[in-house]
């Protein structure tokens, strides 16, 4: 008999075996989570009010899209767990109603934004709004995605603590990178290097989101590392943003918010950024110390 370490999330096992028929579905709920994406990134650049006989445009990122896409690209991400790790029967329901929200709140949106057009109050022969196509693509692109949630097939099993644990890292790193996506255009605004760094960051948390829960083995070590080094730099330099101040953002100097020093003051949308910064630092630290592999008596 011999003693070999085999990893813990890729030990292969009869219990994590699809089921009959899950490549197909599997091919069919990737690209129906494919097309989610694209149609969410359309329906947020697209214009859902357009004002002054359009001439003036307002996007979805700029009013609920922001919100949405970060629940479709958690949505996605709690599909690919789901598929390739197992726990179907807590994250699919999550999946399915996170999908199903989507769809209603852009039906939801469509329909108060309809109403503002019919009735757009004293001003409106001045601003005289029309709505946009935006959100009612954002309603397909919730509609796919929920087609894929429910087709998804789910690796049998249980998905286990440290997958669990993934799946809050990831919904962290999506909540700060899209609200540093949703804050780019504000901040280029303000300097195109502040601008710049949102974008950076934003795209970053997004892609260590994605390898949070995709990554493996030893890949999987690099990138919780790589998490940490990053927020961490982030968590820094957004302190002394507010505290001391970074010389090309006096644009957030007359801004609303907590005022702790003599920097930019902290809004919600800062503040939600920092507290799932740091709450991605810890639970990433915690998987990089935590023992992933095990004995398997026996194992070939």
């Amino acid at each position: 008999m011999s003693i070999h370490v085999i990893p813990r999330d890729i030990a292969p096992t009869a219990a994590s075996v699809p089921s009959r028929g899950a490549p197909s579905r599997g091919r069919v709920a990737l690209l129906l989570c494919i097309a989610a994406v694209a149609l969410m990134l359309a329906g947020g650049f697209l214009p859902w009010v357009s004002v002054y006989r359009g001439l003036t445009a307002v996007g979805g990122f700029a009013l609920d899209g922001g919100f949405l896409a970060f629940v479709v690209l958690v949505v996605v991400a709690l599909v690919f767990v789901l598929s390739r790790h197992g726990g179907g029967r807590i994250l699919r329901p999550i999946a399915v109603v996170g999908a199903g929200a989507v769809v209603a709140d852009s039906l939801y949106s469509a329909w108060r934004i309809s109403e503002f057009v019919r009735s757009p109050g004293p001003a409106g022969a001045l601003i005289e709004p029309t709505i946009g196509p935006g959100p009612v693509v954002f309603g397909v692109a919730g509609a796919a995605l929920l087609a894929g949630a429910v087709l998804a097939p789910a690796a049998r099993g249980r998905l286990g603590t440290g997958g669990a644990l993934r799946v809050a890292l990831a919904v962290l790193l999506l909540a700060a990178g899209v609200i540093h996506l949703v804050l780019t255009p504000e901040h280029l605004g303000v300097s195109p290097v502040l601008g710049l760094g949102f974008l950076a960051a934003g795209v970053a948390q997004v892609t260590f989101a994605g390898l949070a829960v995709g990554a493996s083995g030893r890949a999987e070590s690099l990138v919780t590392f790589a998490i940490v080094v990053v927020n961490v730099a982030l968590i820094v330099l957004y302190a002394y943003a507010v505290v001391i101040g970074l010389p090309f953002e006096s644009g957030h100097a007359d801004e609303g918010g907590w005022r702790i020093g003599a920097g930019e003051p902290v809004d919600l949308r800062g503040g939600l950024d920092f507290i799932a910064e740091v709450a991605a630092v810890v639970i990433a630290a915690v998987l990089a110390l935590s023992p992933r592999r095990r004995s398997v008596p026996g194992a070939i």
